[in-house]
């Protein structure tokens, strides 16, 4: 049967008006014909389509970043910042009268994914037709048909992310349609997962490589961004929480046939990796690259600082070669004011610009490598030899080794020393050097000083980190704000890059093995070069030298363990973790019921801000591995079945 689709009102049950239909259509322009009179308009219409790609950047629009216990918040809510649409969800909050980040119909920081769908649906059925926007030339309509299409595709796989089963839209309806035919039902996930897949890779030939012209499309979809794209579906697909995942095997469809495959099949694996492969290769042969700052500003830094700069820039500097896919400035002038600490006194009057709100934890601190290149917990220098590990709260003073890193004679805990080049690139906390704004010399940096009365710590009840850990890698380092200006330049946060694409395809590859006692050579190399580029050894010659699990690289299971520790790693901060904690079915065990912590930012004397604090008891549960539908929407089409467990 042909598959049809409604606008999302009409997915939501109820019909849609004149006034309805106009209100997508671009800068005032009067009807549907005069959209797609001209190529002028039908650009302004191709902009529309894209302008619905969530702010990826946003703390209220990107649930990655706040809704798991990457970062916390000192308050849910005061008179200077409202952060409950994305945070509430972390604090269990999200509910079906009126979900948060409501991306099905749009609202708490959601946009409406599928009016979003609705006006790629418009737009692909005018542009298709060859009598409308007749100033347009062949080649440039194959292209912007191809852009939308894979839109469309990337929108049913955001909702498909969040939602599992939903339903695929593939053509409006007339507003004529009777009712009982837009009553629209959910499609298995297998279903949903090929419409987008096949949608790609009928566009994909008709995507330029590259872009050609940065100073007016920059943004705008590649043939790496599209395929980048049809390898996150697949991989999503291969993972636990969609591949056999028997936990919903009650959840079925009206013909009594579960939504979800309930058999798990490994071949899912071999063709995520498949895609992941050709999506790099593409990458590659468009002139992406990994970030490297020393290659991009001829710096003379000392090595391991240019290895700590690798992982920030990669995120922040515009458009930079490791970018596969980012959209718009995607409010990180926000962003960064939240992320910033207040580096000089005279800076105290700027505290709606240095807000330094957005914390990272304890946890997010912990995960990271040792200096050696592997877990703190079972690197043989802090657990066998020195028992650094046991010890980590405890305190150590900085020498002149550590001044690129540390301050040299402050006082801090163990647990931040001897930190692998990422670690320092990604954090910043008491002590911590702070690279950038406004100096750019090694030997000349600014240092953050956190307890209560320094520069960087808690000057008031508000605006301040709550953990004593700021996010430094979301700050670009040439930004500068001074007593009396501010100069804070936007990014397009990262969709995809490079290094994500190289730890997919690393992560698809070992899990497409059927022999669990051997692992392909390319499983290594693709998560060896994203190491070598923050200047960690590989991960055999890691673990062999300083690991007490020197032979954990060599099975299936241990190289498991070990990509998704280096995803977080790498992608920390990026709004990844939470998603991938969520399709490997370890969500639940991660937060449900963890203990959220960071240092007594409260306290002024060393050794009482250095005593750990619990901040938040998170709870998780089965049911929030699937966010639910609004329960009016429910109610008007009662086709729409809920989420097992709301």
């Amino acid at each position: 049967m042909k598959l049809k689709s409604i606008i999302s009102l009409l997915i939501a049950g109820s019909l849609c008006g004149c006034s309805d239909y106009l209100d997508v259509v671009p800068d005032n322009i009067a009807t549907i014909d005069m959209a797609f009179n001209n190529k002028v308009n039908a650009e302004k219409y191709l902009a529309t389509c894209y302008s619905y790609v969530p702010l990826y950047g946003a703390l209220r629009d990107n649930p990655g970043l706040t809704a798991g216990n990457d970062v916390w918040f000192y308050t849910m809510e005061d008179q200077y910042f409202d952060n409950k649409w994305s945070f509430g969800i972390a604090n269990g909050l999200q509910n079906v009268n009126d979900p948060l980040n409501n991306y099905w119909d749009g609202g708490y920081g959601g946009k409406a994914l599928y009016q979003a769908i609705r006006d790629c649906n418009i737009f692909i059925e005018n542009v298709s037709d060859r009598s409308r926007v007749v100033d347009l030339e062949e080649t440039e309509r194959r292209r912007w048909l191809a852009e939308i299409k894979v839109m469309k595709a990337y929108y049913h796989f955001y909702l498909l992310q969040l939602y599992g089963p939903i339903p695929i839209v593939d053509e409006n309806l007339p507003i004529s349609t009777p009712a009982d035919e837009v009553r629209v039902m959910r499609d298995k996930v297998e279903k949903v997962v090929d419409y987008i897949v096949n949608l790609i890779d009928e566009s994909v030939g008709d995507l330029p490589l590259k872009i050609n012209s940065e100073a007016t499309e920059l943004g705008r979809l590649t043939q790496p961004a599209a395929l980048a794209i049809k390898a996150k579906t697949l991989l999503l697909a291969a993972s636990p929480l969609f591949n056999g995942n028997t936990d919903y095997a009650n959840f079925k469809d009206w013909d009594g046939e579960p939504y979800f495959p309930q058999t798990y099949d490994i071949n899912k694996w071999k063709l995520a990796a498949d895609a992941c492969k050709e999506a790099l290769d593409v990458a590659l042969e468009a002139g992406h690259g990994l970030y490297d700052f020393k290659e991009e500003t001829f710096s003379n830094l000392p090595e391991q600082l240019i290895y700590s700069m690798n992982v920030r820039q990669a995120v922040t500097e515009r458009f930079n070669k490791e970018l596969v896919w980012g959209c718009g400035k995607s409010w990180t002038y926000d962003l960064q004011c939240n992320c910033q600490p207040k580096l000089l006194l005279s800076q105290a009057a700027k505290q709606f610009t240095c807000k330094s709100l957005y914390a990272p934890t304890l946890d997010i601190a912990e995960m990271f490598y040792s200096k050696n290149g592997v877990p703190i917990d079972e690197d043989v220098d802090w657990v066998a030899n020195s028992n650094d590990y046991a010890t980590r709260y405890e305190l150590q003073t900085a020498t002149e080794t550590d001044k690129y890193f540390i301050k040299q004679g402050y006082t801090t805990a163990k647990l931040h020393f001897n930190r692998e080049p990422r670690f320092y690139g990604t954090l910043g906390f008491d002590g911590s050097s702070w690279y950038g704004h406004g100096k750019e010399d090694a030997n000349d940096m600014y240092y953050i000083e956190a307890k209560k009365g320094q520069v960087s710590g808690m000057a008031m009840l508000s605006l301040y980190s709550i953990t004593g850990y700021y996010a430094k890698k979301l700050v670009y380092y040439k930004n500068i704000i001074s007593e009396t200006s501010d100069v804070i330049e936007e990014y397009p946060f990262p969709i995809v890059r490079l290094a994500d694409l190289y730890l997919m395809y690393a992560e698809a590859l070992n899990e497409a093995t059927d022999n669990g006692e051997y692992v392909p050579q390319e499983v290594y190399d693709n998560i060896d070069i994203v190491r070598e580029r923050s200047g960690l050894e590989g991960v055999v010659e890691s673990w062999k030298k300083y690991s007490i699990n020197p032979n954990k690289p060599s099975t299936k299971e241990g190289m498991r363990e070990i990509i998704r520790k280096e995803r977080q790693i790498e992608l920390a901060l990026e709004g990844s973790r939470y998603h991938d904690l969520r399709r490997w079915k370890l969500a639940r065990d991660t937060y449900n019921n963890a203990v959220v912590k960071g240092w007594s930012v409260d306290q002024e004397a060393t050794e009482d801000y250095y005593v750990l604090q619990s901040i938040a008891q998170m709870k998780y549960s089965q049911k929030d591995y699937l966010w639910p539908l609004k329960y009016d929407d429910i109610i008007i089409n009662p086709n729409l079945k809920q989420n097992p467990g709301w």
